[in-house]
């Protein structure tokens, strides 16, 4: 059910009139970024945006995360939508008025914009409050690059009274500004990490620096098995999204390893190293652990060793709920025109998202957000250090958003 063009009009003017504070917002942020867990400036300032607003805010939910209710009736739906506010630990080269002035920090991922997308979206519908067929929860969500952050807030009680019917995502992507991207199936893998010890075998002397060849060699092989690498420059990556879209067959059923010798765990020693395997299914995972072990194995006993596999860590995939998705296309479409609403058949296989852990309590959906303007400069490459957008994906974003969940407040009380 699409809402009237009289509600499409409205949605459309309001974010126009608000998009200069959504730049404004998102450039305070960009400006001062704080790493996952620390996200003490950045929760305080929505709080106090959203407070304005007249919404009810709880704030230190599962770290800094912040919680606020827009409520028109409490015996309505409700819907949620959740962003994320962390930023990561990359030195920002951009020669912008706005560039991170904290070294080493910076936001690469564009939570900044998710965060001024996320308010936007709670003024707009704040505004046309009278008319809003439901409830809006929004999450202002911690520690998504630590992957913490989403059970922290469930567990703090973001998904509770009352329980939103469906929770709705966005993530900016180096597509061009103005569009839209979904699918109805796999949106990001989840992934394994495992930690690898390698010892020699009884009777066996070997050097550190043995044990080390011995590792890199074991990380060699691993990596070989990759039928692609993350694309870098922007040509690879405009061919790779191009064959999502498609949904090529390598990338329907893809495998994807990762073996550093420098593993993410407190306590390792030399002789180990770091595993990461994302796939598309079960069944691939299985396929991945036997073959990493086989390729292991041989390198052992050749080098009379011996290795064992230990599980550090692990991360459910983020699978888009198809009905939910197909039921907000008809908004979308409304909102952005046909040709900016692009389908995925395949999933982005080099990311993860901790949005998944909402969908397994309630049923959810994340969409991408061309973000890019070669023209400008602005190619939206995630999490590298010339990272920037171009700026209209916030009213892109947040007509999208807001259109999104207006719908399906709609569909969901006339069900």
């Amino acid at each position: 059910m699409v809402s009237s063009a009289k509600i499409q009009t409205a949605l459309q003017r309001l974010t126009a009139d608000y998009f200069p504070s959504l730049v404004s917002l998102r450039r305070d942020l960009h400006r001062h970024p704080e790493f996952s867990g620390d996200e003490s400036r950045t929760a305080a300032l929505l709080a106090e945006k959203l407070a304005l607003l007249g919404l009810t805010v709880r704030t230190g939910m599962g770290g800094h995360g912040v919680v606020a209710d827009l409520v028109t009736d409490p015996n309505a739906p409700t819907v949620a939508l959740r962003v994320d506010m962390d930023a990561l630990p990359i030195q920002e080269v951009n020669k912008v008025s706005y560039r991170s002035q904290v070294p080493g920090l910076m936001h690469a991922c564009g939570h900044d914009v998710h965060s001024a997308i996320g308010y936007g979206v709670a003024a707009v519908l704040t505004a046309m409050a009278d008319s809003l067929p439901g409830n809006v929860r929004f999450l202002f969500q911690p520690e998504e690059e630590e992957i913490t952050g989403a059970l922290r807030m469930i567990r703090a009680g973001a998904l509770r009274d009352p329980a939103p019917k469906a929770i709705f995502g966005l993530h900016v992507a180096p597509m061009p500004v103005g569009q839209v991207g979904w699918t109805d199936d796999l949106f990001l893998a989840g992934f394994e990490h495992y930690l690898v010890s390698l010892s020699p075998r009884v009777g066996v002397h070997l050097s550190i620096a043995d044990l080390n060849a011995i590792v890199e060699r074991c990380c060699e092989v691993i990596r070989s098995f990759n039928p692609w690498e993350m694309p870098e420059t922007w040509p690879e990556i405009q061919a790779f999204w191009s064959r999502m879209e498609e949904g090529t067959p390598d990338l329907i059923q893809f495998t994807h390893y990762d073996a550093t010798t420098e593993p993410d765990h407190p306590e390792a020693w030399p002789g180990q190293f770091g595993l990461g395997i994302k796939a598309a299914n079960r069944r691939l995972y299985r396929s991945a652990r036997h073959e990493v072990r086989a390729a292991v194995k041989a390198i052992c006993d050749e080098t009379r060793t011996t290795y064992r596999l230990e599980s550090v860590g692990s991360m459910p995939e983020l699978r888009n709920d198809p009905e939910l998705v197909l039921s907000c296309l008809p908004a979308l479409r409304s909102a952005l025109g046909g040709d900016n609403l692009i389908q995925f058949r395949a999933a982005f296989p080099f990311n993860c998202e901790d949005f998944a852990f909402y969908t397994k309590f309630i049923p959810g959906a994340m969409f991408w957000l061309g973000a890019a303007n070669p023209s400008e400069g602005k190619y939206a490459i995630l999490h590298t250090p010339d990272f920037d957008v171009d700026e209209r994906c916030l009213e892109t974003g947040t007509v999208a958003m807001a259109a999104l969940l207006w719908d399906t407040l709609v569909n969901f009380k006339t069900v």
